[in-house]
């Protein structure tokens, strides 16, 4: 006991983000995202084995590529699609794990990711291009019961309380609001799935109603 007594003492807290570019360095690789990201979602697809994942917002294809090994393990492939290249150093890695990185404006690309989503089996769809709000409104009506939509940069912290500081959140940045999750659910029988979950990750989460 006085062992842990003096561990508890000096321990420093781990925080979940960093305020500098990339966020995190989940399993080595720069992203944009929390520390919690990666496993929460590699539990998604434990909870729920998806056919195939398809991104919308590469970034440097870091996250795609940390959640292809799971994807890999299972037979999904990745398509993440972005109006940049990634970053050359991770692609091949994330290409020998079966994502595809495609670089064009994605709602150019919108009639191909829609066939994607109807496509047998669950899909996860997850935005995380330049607007989120019209990402989930737009791809959301595409999905088949049973298939998850996600939107990242979703705070749920100041969802709560506007004035917690940045520092005692597991996400401060929000580029979309629960409001405008729910009334795409609403519109789209949408349901939240493992959101209490997800709030520490970042991402807000749903799931077309199974019949």
């Amino acid at each position: 006991m006085e062992g842990r007594s003096r561990m508890k003492d000096h321990a420093v807290p781990f925080p979940l983000w960093s305020e500098t570019e990339p966020s995190a360095r989940p399993l080595g690789l720069p992203m944009c995202q929390n520390r919690i990201a990666v496993p929460m979602w590699s539990y998604a697809m434990e909870a729920l084995p998806p056919a195939r994942i398809l991104e919308i917002g590469s970034y440097n294809g870091a996250f795609a590529t940390a959640l292809g090994l799971h994807a890999f393990m299972i037979g999904a492939p990745i398509d993440t699609y972005d109006l940049n290249a990634p970053d050359e150093r991770i692609a091949p890695i994330g290409r020998a794990l079966g994502v595809t990185f495609h670089t064009g404006d994605v709602w150019g690309a919108l009639p191909l990711i829609e066939a994607k989503i109807a496509a047998a089996g669950v899909s996860f769809v997850l935005c995380d291009g330049g607007d989120k709000r019209r990402e989930l409104a737009t791809l959301a009506p595409a999905l088949k019961p049973g298939d998850v939509i996600a939107a990242h940069d979703y705070d749920a912290a100041h969802e709560l309380d506007p004035m917690i500081p940045a520092s005692d959140r597991a996400w401060p940045w929000s580029e979309i609001r629960k409001s405008d999750g729910d009334a795409v659910a609403r519109a789209h029988g949408l349901v939240p799935w493992l959101q209490d979950r997800f709030d520490t990750a970042g991402w807000l989460v749903y799931r077309k109603v199974v019949a």
